[in-house]
């Protein structure tokens, strides 16, 4: 009776080692990084406004659009909006710029080094010239300029 027991286990151990290789899972695990993230992050114009929108790309990795906006606290600040492509690994991501799609004279793209903290904030560091730091918060979809908005695909 033993032996039976044994081999059962084993076929219902066999689908969840299955899953554990299969890159789809990853992908889904990662999944925690895509949607619309809202928040700040400061270069050297100052502390501004940023949206974060990043879309499953069925292979693990995200692609979206960082569009970036005065405050009020800084309205000197340009808008703008590019490309980005996420690679997550884990409880963190990096976060690759793209191409221009509303670029602002004098302003250059910034990747970021993500960490999703326990309490749902994406933040980390801002890679680029004069940069620290970012942080945002899940946010409802927001409306982009024309030039951001469109890039997306929602698979």
């Amino acid at each position: 009776m033993r032996a039976p027991a044994a081999l059962l286990a084993l076929l219902l151990a066999l689908p969840l080692a299955a899953r554990a290789e299969d890159p789809g899972a990853s992908g889904a695990r990662d999944s925690r990084f895509a949607g619309d993230w809202s928040g700040t992050y400061v270069c050297t114009q100052g502390s501004t406004g940023m949206n974060l929108r990043l879309r499953p790309q069925g292979d693990g990795r995200l692609a979206g659009v960082f569009h970036f906006f005065p405050l009020a606290s800084n309205p000197q600040a340009a808008e703008g909006c590019y490309e980005v492509a996420a690679t997550p690994d884990g409880d963190t991501a990096t976060i690759q710029a793209g191409r221009w799609l509303l670029h602002p004279p004098h302003y250059v793209t910034v990747d970021l080094d993500a960490e999703l903290d326990e309490d749902g904030t994406l933040f980390g560091q801002v890679i680029g010239p004069g940069c620290t730091l970012f942080a945002a918060r899940r946010a409802a979809p927001r409306s982009l300029p024309a030039a951001c908005g469109a890039v997306v695909s929602h698979r």
